[in-house]
């Protein structure tokens, strides 16, 4: 006999889509930072303030980074289609 427990907290849930592409670094950033920092309506101003300026550098840095992850990703399909005798391929990750 299995017994379980199990529960959950299911907080807001927020859809977001993009038609024809995948999202950029910038809109995944954005959604990152939606639940590594919240900050309530009925916080403190001060706290609010630097909450908010927190997020922003966290921003630029997770951009930053994210972008640097697609070019890297990019570099090993290029790697991959080239080995792979698909060097016309290449040119479909080229922006």
């Amino acid at each position: 006999m299995i017994n379980s427990m199990c529960g959950g907290f299911l907080g807001d849930v927020k859809a977001v889509m993009v038609s024809g592409r995948g999202f950029t670094p910038e809109e995944v950033a954005e959604m990152a930072l939606d639940k590594i920092i919240y900050i309530g309506a009925s916080a403190n101003p001060v706290l609010r303030q630097q909450a908010e300026a927190y997020k922003d550098q966290l921003r630029v840095v997770l951009v930053q980074y994210m972008k640097q992850a697609v070019a890297s990703h990019n570099t090993t399909l290029i790697n991959r289609f080239t080995k792979a005798g698909h060097p016309e391929l290449v040119k479909l990750l080229e922006n």
